[in-house]
């Protein structure tokens, strides 16, 4: 029986992922002249790889491996001007508007009548902090944890802070890797909202075969699917 449903943030209440790509596109065309967009992608995704463990996730770590790019493929040779630029794509991203994806406000309210809600998301502490004040979706979550890595570790120590059973959790969330295998792994329900674009780290080949996970179209679908759940448990 499912007893608390939690989210994740990026992509699956709010978009984020579109202002990656955007950003990625306008480093591509400060560095056209030293490689491709392709070239420029793929060096970037390979700095992020490497720079995770140290600058985590996140605008700034990502802004971090744009600088490192920007220098390696140019050679040194890039103007002060330019990662003057970089940078500021970095600060436009941390300032963008809060978008909310179509119904999360609806929904979230819908479900907290029945159901704690939580949130877990993982990203720089700061970012992710204002985000989720400046969404004013607060109010609608018993917890608000924003961890390094989402790995069953992880999952179960958020939901053992909270004194829920991770067998009676229900994540909802854009990443296979982040919020559906973990969850499953600790005996949870997993419900996988694609996003429009999928970031490099969270692609996966293939749902998992399991009679816990479900797919859904839109966050709008949830509130039914957890009624048919409950009327079909037992």
């Amino acid at each position: 029986m499912i007893r608390a449903i939690a989210f994740d943030a990026d992509d699956t209440l709010w978009h984020t992922e579109t202002l990656f790509q955007a950003t990625q596109v306008r480093l591509a065309e400060i560095l056209g002249h030293y490689a491709s967009p392709d070239e420029v992608q793929r060096r970037l995704h390979d700095t992020e790889e490497r720079n995770v463990k140290v600058f985590g996730f996140g605008v700034k770590g990502f802004t971090l491996s744009m600088v490192e790019t920007a220098i390696e493929i140019s050679g040194g040779r890039i103007s002060a001007a330019d990662i003057h630029a970089v940078v500021g794509m970095g600060r436009g991203m941390l300032e963008a508007p809060m978008e909310l994806l179509d119904h999360v406000p609806q929904v979230l309210a819908q479900l907290q009548q029945r159901f704690p809600l939580y949130l877990v998301t993982k990203g720089d502490l700061l970012d992710q902090r204002n985000k989720i004040e400046t969404s004013g979706l607060a109010a609608h979550f018993a917890g608000i944890e924003v961890v390094a890595h989402k790995d069953p570790a992880a999952y179960r120590e958020v939901f053992d802070r909270h004194d829920v059973d991770p067998a009676s959790v229900m994540m909802v969330g854009n990443s296979i890797p982040s919020d559906i295998l973990p969850v499953l792994d600790v005996g949870g329900w997993a419900v996988h909202i694609p996003y429009v674009v999928t970031a490099s780290f969270e692609r996966h080949d293939s749902d998992p075969a399991h009679a816990r996970f479900n797919r859904l179209e839109s966050i709008r679908e949830l509130p039914a699917l957890v009624e048919w759940l409950h009327s079909h448990s037992g």
